[in-house]
């Protein structure tokens, strides 16, 4: 059974965190208050940022912020962006990689899967989670 990976679990708790939050944070409030380890969190942060989820800003008042608006913010783009294309089969993340897509009579399936799973994960934003 696959699932999500950590990386993607806590980035989404650091995002609810986030969106339910006025303004900047401290990452190190946000792990404290999630119980999640605050190292991991702050490369999860690096991540987010250089995708333009996240912005940050430094000094007294700086942390953490949403760089955009819930609502625009897709699940799917964050659970791409840690764990990379999800997908039910190697055929389908990677088309061309499987030795025996040419004559695989689950290929159509799997293709059938991937669709349905993508679009109803694609509907889910930040702001439907928070």
């Amino acid at each position: 059974m696959a699932f999500f990976s950590t990386r993607t679990d806590y980035s989404l708790i650091m995002l609810r965190a986030l969106a339910s939050s006025k303004g900047f944070v401290s990452l190190r409030i946000v792990a404290k208050n999630n119980r999640l380890p605050y190292r991991y969190v702050s490369r999860l942060a690096g991540d987010m940022k250089k995708a333009g989820i996240l912005k940050s800003r430094e000094g007294v008042l700086g942390g953490y912020a949403l760089a955009k608006k819930p609502k625009d913010i897709r699940l799917i783009d964050v659970i791409e962006l840690l764990d990379g294309p999800m997908a039910p089969s190697r055929c389908t993340a990677s088309p061309g990689t499987c030795p025996r897509e040419a004559f695989c009579t689950l290929k159509p399936h799997w293709t059938t899967m991937h669709r349905k799973i993508h679009a109803q994960v694609s509907s889910y934003t930040l702001a439907s989670i928070s």
